[in-house]
């Protein structure tokens, strides 16, 4: 293969196996990534499905164009860009901003739209600018993450599995609307209405959710589920359900049983306790682009200073 192995810090070993995978151009590379993938796409294929995430560094990939063909060149049709309650910022036909929330903020573990009836396969992120400092992408085994909490909260995974989670998010308020916070468009900005019967018959669809009701300031609760939030793929199994929010609290959003009981606290500490034990921080070099298998691999993003620039691609 026209690739050299590399690694990160504190990569992890799931089962035998590097993760993330860090390929290196060889020294008589001339580092054309998109060229290389074309020449070796059967054999990354492969590495991809045996490591679940792939981190290309030191090649010549220095544009948006540069990213696209890279992606193109793997031949996995896009993922299609659909409504939301964050704001995305498009520069081509595949490629898109990243969670434009102020860099400061954390952007917590999840599967990317994983609560829609379906959900983008593969992600590719790119670093067109690296934060002077933090900013990290991490992600961890999802499978790993079950079968942690198989050993320290079997109950809780067994309930969850028979009973399946409601997940409720509430949206910005019309003060919030647009502002660089994590979860940044208000009912009206994500629906593209202002009239609230009509914005209640495009909820469902939109957002995929089972209740849509209107709160004051312009907010709006989103109920998704009952979800079973264990997914088999293949010889591997993820937790797909956040149950952290999206940022460093609770706030806006919750999880309960579909009974209405509460998740307990005691397994969101475990859990997050899991999550951070098990995960890998890519500290980003400008060039770099990240290739993970979005049904198997969670991924959150680190606080961090500006300026920080990563776009992302999604596959079907």
């Amino acid at each position: 293969m026209e690739f050299i192995d590399g690694s990160v810090e504190k990569e992890q070993l799931v089962g035998d196996v590097a993760f993330p995978k860090t390929l290196l151009p060889t020294d008589s590379s001339d580092g054309d990534l998109d060229k290389l993938v074309l020449a070796e796409r059967e054999t990354l294929v492969a590495a991809l499905g045996r490591h679940s995430a792939l981190l290309f560094r030191g090649f010549q990939v220095n544009s948006v164009d540069d990213f696209e063909r890279v992606v193109e060149a793997f031949g996995w049709d896009a993922y299609p860009a659909t409504k939301g309650v964050t704001t995305r910022t498009k520069f081509s036909d595949r490629v898109y901003s990243t969670n434009v929330a102020a860099p400061e903020l954390l952007i917590n573990f999840h599967h990317e739209m994983s609560l829609r009836p379906s959900m983008p396969s593969k992600l590719f992120f790119y670093c067109s600018e690296a934060s002077p400092e933090g900013g990290e992408t991490s992600l961890v085994s999802s499978d790993v993450v079950l079968q942690r909490m198989e050993q320290r909260m079997p109950e809780f995974v067994a309930k969850a599995a028979k009973l399946f989670l409601l997940y409720n998010m509430n949206t910005a308020s019309d003060i919030e609307a647009d502002s660089l916070i994590v979860i940044n468009k208000s009912w009206k900005s994500a629906l593209g209405t202002d009239d609230e019967a009509e914005a209640a018959k495009r909820a469902p669809e939109a957002f995929s959710c089972s209740s849509f009701r209107f709160l004051e300031g312009g907010r709006a609760e989103i109920t998704i589920g009952p979800l079973n939030p264990i997914r088999v793929f293949g010889e591997k199994r993820a937790w797909l359900v956040p149950l952290l929010g999206y940022n460093e609290t609770m706030e806006n959003v919750s999880n309960k049983f579909s009974d209405g009981s509460p998740v307990p606290e005691e397994a969101l500490r475990i859990y997050k306790e899991i999550l951070e034990e098990n995960c890998v921080d890519i500290k980003w070099q400008k060039g770099d682009v990240l290739l993970f298998d979005n049904l198997v691999v969670q991924h959150a993003r680190r606080p961090g200073k500006p300026p920080r620039r990563i776009l992302v691609s999604m596959c079907k």
